[in-house]
């Protein structure tokens, strides 16, 4: 083989390279659209100007060594996360708080749901049980 002839397969192995970098040019272009099409998506509807807006409720509750433990999921509706967000429930009777338990989740997403667990002493199916949230902390 002579010089010539090995510049001509070159020649032709550089002809199929452009058309595979073209294609994987437009695949990263069209990866690249479509996470920032996400992004500006996400903040074209807005995560700052609403407050959280956690709802909280009661899932079961069960026996746990010498007391109960009564399961919650607490419900963020907003689109802006919360953190530190304080769990408190409350069993009472004829008006009478009996007992008062709290839980803090860390951190609480928009549009999402955590669970916890609050302890007591006396059995809550007996009694009048309250669940709220009682605030959190901008993350």
């Amino acid at each position: 083989m002579d010089g010539h002839e090995r510049s001509a397969g070159e020649r032709k192995g550089r002809r199929g390279a452009p058309a595979l970098e073209w294609i994987a040019s437009a695949i990263g272009l069209v990866l690249t659209l479509a996470i920032v099409g996400v992004i500006g998506w996400k903040a074209w509807q807005g995560t700052g100007s609403d407050p959280p807006v956690v709802e909280v409720r009661a899932e079961r509750i069960v026996p746990a060594g010498g007391g109960w433990v009564v399961e919650f999921v607490a419900i963020n509706r907003s689109p802006t996360s919360a953190a530190a967000v304080q769990i408190e429930g409350t069993i009472s009777r004829a008006g009478r708080e009996l007992a008062t338990s709290q839980a803090t989740l860390d951190y609480l997403p928009g549009r999402s749901e955590r669970g916890g667990g609050l302890f007591f002493d006396e059995d809550p199916r007996a009694q009048d049980l309250r669940i709220r949230a009682l605030g959190y902390a901008d993350p």
